[in-house]
């Protein structure tokens, strides 16, 4: 008996969240180059209806890639929220050695080099990259810093603007070592930079 026009398959999900991992990777290696659908299509083993059948257009293909590397950040997400109870010092050194080694040890940074490549000058993946990738990083330390807050471990200030201090020095120079090709241009100990980060951030926000 054929299956009723616009049904799913029971296996839907799994094969749409295992091609959506086969076309990052793929998107990932290609970099600095912007795949066509065909590319796509070519390196997740499938057709380019069957790409279709699953997200309608390209933009919808990168849309939805960006909302299933969000699920699998969530975890870490928490991780960044979490463990406030310590003194704030030791809790900006620990933040900053989270989010560099998510960037660098778990490959984030090709997440975020893929999330900038394709959204930027996008009406819809411009929005979609924020929402699904940067995002989530910055409300989780805006979380972690809103703890010390309550605490009076930190003076009353914009938190997102904190937010931003500590996450975009680490995501740029992990482009710049790990993307760019800065590791052989001019190498720099992204370990010391956590470091120097947390002490300009306590240095600007602790009470």
């Amino acid at each position: 008996m054929a299956r009723p026009t616009g049904s799913k398959d029971r296996d839907h999900d799994e094969k749409r969240a295992a091609l959506l991992d086969r076309i990052g990777r793929h998107l990932s290696a290609s970099l600095p180059a912007k795949s066509s659908l065909r590319e796509i299509a070519a390196a997740a083993g499938v057709t380019i209806p069957t790409l279709v059948h699953y997200f309608g257009s390209r933009e919808g293909l990168v849309a939805a890639l960006m909302e299933h590397q969000a699920g699998q950040l969530a975890a870490r997400y928490l991780a960044i929220m979490g463990d406030a109870d310590a003194p704030l010092a030791v809790s900006i050194r620990k933040l900053t050695r989270i989010i560099l080694s998510d960037l660098v040890d778990a490959r984030a940074v090709d997440l975020h080099a893929v999330g900038l490549v394709e959204a930027s000058g996008s009406a819809r993946l411009g929005p979609a990259y924020l929402e699904h990738l940067l995002e989530p990083t910055l409300q989780a330390v805006e979380a972690r810093l809103a703890a010390h807050t309550v605490r009076g471990e930190v003076h009353n200030a914009d938190l997102r603007v904190a937010a931003l201090c500590l996450v975009s020095p680490l995501l740029l120079a992990a482009l710049h070592q790990n993307r760019l090709g800065g590791n052989h241009v001019r190498h720099l100990d992204l370990a010391t930079l956590a470091d120097k980060v947390s002490d300009t951030f306590l240095s600007a926000y602790a009470t």
